[in-house]
């Protein structure tokens, strides 16, 4: 009897047991299945690389925030710009080791360096591209296919210029070569300050002569970029452009350039023209940012804008922004479209808009700008555009990268090239390229 009472008494604890056991196990399923649910969102986010050269501070800001709107990590590459660039990206797309987001050059180089058509993701079936001319998707497109989503609206080149001294002055802006040069020598007999500034330490900055000027040999003859690219004219051709060289070689020769114009910087160039040392600098209006982080309103409210001298055309030279592309063999190919997609809206755009400091374009045509936080500055770089035809830089519709330019224009400064022998020399190379890249118009 004492045995079947042992017996049972052990039975009742053991169920007891089982029943705590039971319920502590339930408890901590519901636990459990709260801790998954904590930790599904907070699960890692999904990373995407991207590498940004350039602007890095204002390409970081607008990334990071479209980044943060669709819920992903950016792991960004800083890169430094021009040449060596150039040869990383390349090297990147012969590797097929380009990042998840590639962000790189419209145009020419985009087409030529990333060899879009093998190392990009076709985006020509996205919502957005409807929504652009195939004036501004040729940039981003190799045989009718879209490639990659440009960064914002193209943004032109033209001359930075002392406002408060033109019209203290009595000068209107220059509208032809000649009038640019009667402006300078009006500048230099009354007055210490620089008429034109030239940097010419950084030779990609010696470019944006010709590039401003052949919108205007584009203007004259609408088939011109054309011919070249099948071999039916040539840089020759080219006449406003050559007459543009031989204009800087005129001011250089008479001093209405600044006496350091081989030594002298891009950066020395914004304090020049900021400061009031210089009267007019020609680069592109999205130095506007540059300024606006130096500079306050006040200083920079003494400043306007005017488009290179056109000779009665009424156009301007613009730059391509960069293209936002995805690489083909991204293993996050999802999350890096849909960055772009959400970059393409109106909100993504108003983002990327936000996080510049100067003068900026949305990529989307229709979309209104809001200029009531623009300085004076600002809202006269805005006025200038009004009215222009646009006509894209050549360097990004070449059929080949003809690569820099500007050392022949350095070469030119110190009087060891012809305005004429620059133009040969890029047409030379063109040749060279595109019978390179088996072009059937250049061969033999």
């Amino acid at each position: 009897m004492k045995r079947d009472c042992f017996t049972f008494k052990f039975i009742t604890i053991l169920f007891l047991l089982v029943m705590v056991v039971s319920g502590c196990s339930t408890e901590n399923q519901k636990e459990g299945t709260g801790n998954m649910s904590e930790n599904n969102a907070n699960e890692e986010k999904v990373e995407l690389t991207t590498a940004v050269f350039g602007d890095v501070a204002i390409m970081e800001g607008w990334m990071k925030e479209i980044a943060e709107e669709i819920g992903v990590e950016l792991d960004i590459q800083v890169l430094p710009d021009g040449e060596q660039n150039e040869q990383l990206y390349k090297t990147k797309a012969a590797t097929q080791s380009l990042p998840d987001i590639t962000l790189y050059h419209a145009g020419t180089k985009f087409k030529s360096d990333l060899v879009p058509e093998q190392n990009l993701v076709d985006l020509s079936k996205e919502p957005w591209v409807e929504k652009l001319d195939e004036s501004v998707l040729s940039s981003y497109m190799v045989d009718g296919k879209v490639y990659g989503a440009p960064m914002g609206g193209a943004t032109g080149f033209g001359g930075i210029y002392n406002y408060d001294l033109f019209e203290d002055l009595g000068l209107e802006i220059p509208t032809t070569h000649e009038d640019l040069i009667k402006v300078a020598k009006k500048i230099k007999e009354e007055t210490d300050i620089i008429p034109l500034y030239i940097s010419g330490a950084d030779a990609w900055s010696l470019q944006i002569h010709g590039l401003m000027a052949f919108s205007t040999d584009m203007a004259r003859n609408r088939e011109l970029m054309s011919n070249i690219n099948s071999n039916e004219e040539t840089f020759l051709d080219a006449e406003y452009f050559i007459q543009a060289y031989e204009t800087l070689e005129k001011m250089k020769d008479q001093g209405l350039i600044n006496s350091d114009y081989l030594s002298a910087t891009y950066a020395n160039a914004q304090t020049a023209i900021a400061e009031g040392q210089a009267a007019i600098y020609f680069n592109a209006a999205s130095l506007s940012g540059s300024l606006s982080v130096a500079y306050s309103d006040e200083e920079l409210n003494k400043l306007g804008y005017f488009h290179y001298p056109s000779d009665g055309e009424n156009v301007f030279s613009a730059n391509p922004t960069y293209s936002l592309g995805i690489a083909v063999d991204s293993k996050n190919k999802k999350k890096a479209l849909e960055f772009i997609n959400f970059f393409m809206t109106e909100e993504g755009q108003q983002i990327y808009l936000d996080n510049q400091a100067g003068f900026a374009l949305p990529a989307l045509p229709d979309m209104e700008i809001d200029t009531s936080k623009y300085n004076t500055f600002l809202k006269r770089i805005t006025e200038a555009y009004e009215g222009k035809e646009q006509y894209p830089s050549f360097e990004s519709e070449l059929i080949v990268n003809i690569g820099d330019f500007g050392p022949l224009v350095q070469e030119m400064l110190v009087g060891s090239k012809t305005p004429e022998a620059i133009a040969e020399a890029i047409q030379d190379t063109l040749e060279e390229n595109a019978k390179a890249a088996d072009i059937p118009a250049f061969k033999d």
